[in-house]
């Protein structure tokens, strides 16, 4: 373990065959949500939130903090929620349909006792966990540590000196209307349930007892760790898109605590931040993964060099104000050796399973897809009528970043009656889709069921693409609020869709353009050019999808032959 002094200087690297070379952020341009890190010998995994994405939990593996691959995930279905506030009836909240802004909350890893553990909440059920001996195997069922509503974010902690184990977690205002409270439970050796009563070790509402030097809105995303005789709860503050990172400190699990800011913007433009997790490097150095929000592409994932003071305080980034907070960087040595890992995007359907980058908005049916000969098939479950924003069986992944292309080959087949194709999709879904009318192939485009723009076509086999271009923004700003004449004039000017549900923010705005080919070299554009809309908690996602007309007759189905990403 490595001690810098508080001089605030950038901590130097130990490695010299990598001292020339330097990584730069984000370290992923993907939407994995409130990361968490940790390290088993020389290999470190990651996961993130999957909110209502099946398979959740995704398990990341890397040999050098910044490069990183898909290795499984935590759980193949989303358990059942309790779906008991806002004067609903208490019922079981099944999510074998899209759940949007629900499900799988901020998970915490941890590796003890030979195993990996994973901590996360569903702010309609309570807190769960699941553990393996072989992150990318098969985990264990998921296991319901505490039925609440409006938890979220918890971490545990085992602490060998005591023998005992404790758990901490937020609360979601959207549930319980309590915000800005951490509570700290004792919890059983076998991680699988809560001991007595909960101490609250920092409560934003009570200002005398819990003091800070400023106001600490919006407390969550609890990291809990121990570091020598100091316990510690890494909180983000502030807000998802403009807080900042700070940190709880006590000799005692249950507290009382001390509370310091380690990490803000400063003058940097890189908004929030913030949640996280702290990891130590088998070579002896301290680094945090955190995300940053970018509007429609979600959130990012950026590395910070982290370090710890002579008074055991973290400072996460550099300090160069000598404050004893830390800034983010936008490049730095890299952390180790580099090990060129890669997320996986493209995928040719050789294998006789779904690629890892691939999730479903719901829980996935087996007989939602096959793949055969090498070849993806889809049934047609569902109508042409329904917004594709809220069908079960479309097949996702996520934007790899603001600017790519992702083209779709699918097979020559029987398209009576049937619409295929490729989406954009996020709170309000694009898509562009071939169709069999009689004797005549359509390839259309549209805006929820809406048709804004469409043509005949002649071939025998299609290709679909939708190319997108967008940037980072520094920092991420609000949309300016229009004047009433503005908005007439916009609706004077605009298509009908631009004004629908567009996303909050001025920048970070990610434009898409659908693209159709019959030979897979000359494509043409089709209908306009869009602003793609991100979903609830995450961000905007690829989808392939095949529906029907007429879901009274007995489902048709398409073959789709690869999907290529061509990233900028």
């Amino acid at each position: 373990m490595i001690l810098l002094s508080a001089c605030r200087k950038e901590p130097k690297a130990k490695h010299t065959e990598t001292s020339q070379t330097r990584y730069k952020n984000p370290i992923i341009t993907a939407d994995f949500s409130d990361p968490d890190v940790i390290r088993v010998g020389e290999d470190y995994y990651m996961t993130a939130s999957s909110f209502n994405m099946a398979p959740g939990l995704p398990i990341l593996h890397s040999k050098d903090l910044v490069n990183w691959k898909l290795i499984g995930h935590g759980i193949q279905q989303i358990p059942d929620a309790l779906f008991d506030y806002k004067n609903r009836r208490k019922d079981q909240l099944d999510y074998n349909v899209p759940r949007l802004g629900k499900g799988v909350f901020a998970p915490t890893m941890r590796y003890h006792d030979g195993y990996f553990w994973i901590f996360w909440g569903d702010p309609d059920t309570g807190i769960y966990q699941v553990k393996t001996k072989d992150p990318a195997g098969e985990w264990s069922k998921p296991v319901l540590v505490q039925e609440a509503s409006g938890w979220i974010d918890p971490s545990p902690i085992w602490d060998k000196n005591t023998g005992k184990a404790y758990l901490t977690h937020a609360h979601a205002a959207s549930r319980r209307g309590i915000n800005g409270r951490i509570d700290v439970w004792e919890m059983n050796w076998e991680g699988t349930k809560l001991i007595g009563d909960p101490v609250t070790v920092f409560d934003v509402k009570n200002p005398e007892k819990f003091p800070t030097e400023k106001y600490q809105s919006v407390i969550e995303g609890t990291k809990f760790m121990k570091r020598g005789e100091w316990f510690y709860i890494l909180c983000p503050a502030g807000g998802v898109e403009f807080g900042w990172q700070t940190t709880l400190r006590s000799k005692n699990p249950k507290g009382p605590y001390e509370i310091r800011t380690i990490c803000e913007p400063g003058d940097t433009g890189i908004n929030g931040p913030h949640q996280g997790g702290l990891v130590e490097s088998h070579i002896g150095e301290w680094w945090f993964i955190h995300f940053q929000s970018v509007g429609t592409l979600g959130r990012i994932v950026r590395l910070e060099p982290a370090y710890w003071t002579k008074d055991n305080w973290p400072v996460i980034g550099i300090d160069s104000n000598n404050n004893g907070i830390g800034n983010p960087v936008a490049t730095y040595t890299n952390p180790l050796p580099i090990v060129p890992l890669k997320l996986q995007t493209s995928d040719d359907f050789s294998s006789n399973t779904l690629g890892l980058q691939w999730q479903w908005p719901a829980n996935p049916q087996k007989n939602w897809y096959k793949i055969e000969d090498g070849k993806l098939i889809l049934p047609a479950l569902f109508s042409v009528n329904q917004k594709l924003e809220r069908i079960p069986q479309v097949l996702t992944q996520m934007f790899p970043d603001f600017n790519f292309s992702a083209t779709v080959k699918i097979s020559p087949s029987e398209f009576k009656g049937i619409r295929a194709g490729l989406a954009s999709l996020g709170r309000k879904s694009f898509d562009i889709g071939l169709e069999k009318t009689q004797d005549t192939m359509k390839v259309s485009m549209r805006f929820g069921t809406q048709i804004l723009s469409s043509t005949t076509i002649i071939g025998t086999d299609f290709w679909l693409r939708l190319d997108t271009h967008g940037e980072l923004p520094t920092p991420l700003k609000y949309r300016a609020k229009l004047s009433k004449e503005e908005k007439e004039t916009r609706k004077a000017t605009l298509q009908d869709y631009q004004l629908k549900d567009l996303d909050y923010y001025g920048n970070g705005i990610i434009h898409g353009q659908f693209l159709f080919s019959t030979n897979g070299k000359d494509f043409t554009k089709l209908g306009p050019e869009f602003e793609v809309r991100s979903g609830s908690w995450i961000g905007a996602r690829i989808g392939l999808y095949c529906l029907q007309k007429d879901t009274n007759k007995p489902p048709g189905e398409i073959r789709f032959d690869e999907i290529v990403f061509d990233i900028k």
